[in-house]
């Protein structure tokens, strides 16, 4: 979870596995708003990871080929104030 001077501001994004992705550049985390599981928080990701994601056109593919199993990953519970 990030800390609280660091809010999550959540993208939308159009892919079939998830909904919206944030990232805290400060803490190098990524968060990934599922649609069927709970979101997690990836963590030491670097920001041209996180830049890619956002503009690959096949945002499941980018995903699953160089974030899912590269970053270890927690649950993460996402500020209620967070906004997508």
């Amino acid at each position: 979870m990030p800390d609280n001077s660091q809010e999550v501001k959540m993208v939308p994004v159009d892919a079939e596995l998830f909904e919206a992705i944030g990232y805290v550049i400060g803490a190098r985390q990524l968060y990934i708003k599922f649609r069927r599981t709970p979101a997690l928080a990836f963590q030491n990701v670097p920001g041209f990871r996180y830049e890619g994601l956002l503009n690959a056109p096949r945002k499941d593919a980018y995903y699953n080929t160089f974030i899912k199993d590269f970053f270890i990953s927690k649950p993460a519970q996402l500020p209620p104030q967070t906004q997508f």
